[in-house]
């Protein structure tokens, strides 16, 4: 269990119209959910808007939020070989500007897809955390927190079965 991490990331929307997004909180779980990185990254451009209702960012959040360099430097360093779990996560390694091993790498998304456990290829966190542990999450404002373990709840119920495409 040692070597597991869940990564979720929240953005808000900079440039003009808000409409880009920029990364402002990431959040590693271990596999029993406990928080090993939860951190705001401070803003280079003017945030247009925090998408509170989706990301639970507020301004407020920013006040002591650290470098999108320093950040990026902490995660790099927790993933070293650490198996990522996540759900769509290389959006999440994208906003990063990280990469991982892809033999490293479990994605809630693809993997419910590829063993049948959905028919859709894109299923939302929410839908397959519904479906597979019967908890409602995202209901208002997400949170990194609490996606990143759900993401590894999921993960840990097909545990044996996904671990096997990793070798």
């Amino acid at each position: 269990p040692w070597k597991y991490l869940a990564l979720d990331c929240e953005m808000v929307g900079v440039g003009i119209d808000g409409s880009e997004s920029s990364l402002a909180r990431v959040s590693l779980v271990n596999y029993h959910g406990a928080v090993q990185l939860d951190e705001f990254v401070r803003q280079r451009e003017r945030v247009v808007d925090y998408r509170t209702q989706y990301s639970g960012v507020r301004e407020r959040d920013m006040v002591n939020a650290k470098s999108f360099e320093e950040i990026q430097a902490q995660v790099a360093e927790l993933l070293k070989d650490k198996i990522l779990v996540g759900h769509a996560v290389f959006n999440d390694l994208k906003a990063l500007l990280l990469s991982h091993p892809r033999p490293q790498t479990l994605d809630t998304q693809y993997y419910a897809w590829k063993f049948k456990i959905t028919k859709s290829k894109y299923i939302a966190l929410r839908n397959l955390v519904k479906q597979e542990l019967g908890l409602t999450i995202q209901g208002g404002e997400h949170s990194s927190v609490t996606d990143a373990r759900a993401t590894m709840a999921v993960f840990r119920l097909y545990k044996r079965e996904w671990e096997k495409n990793l070798r």
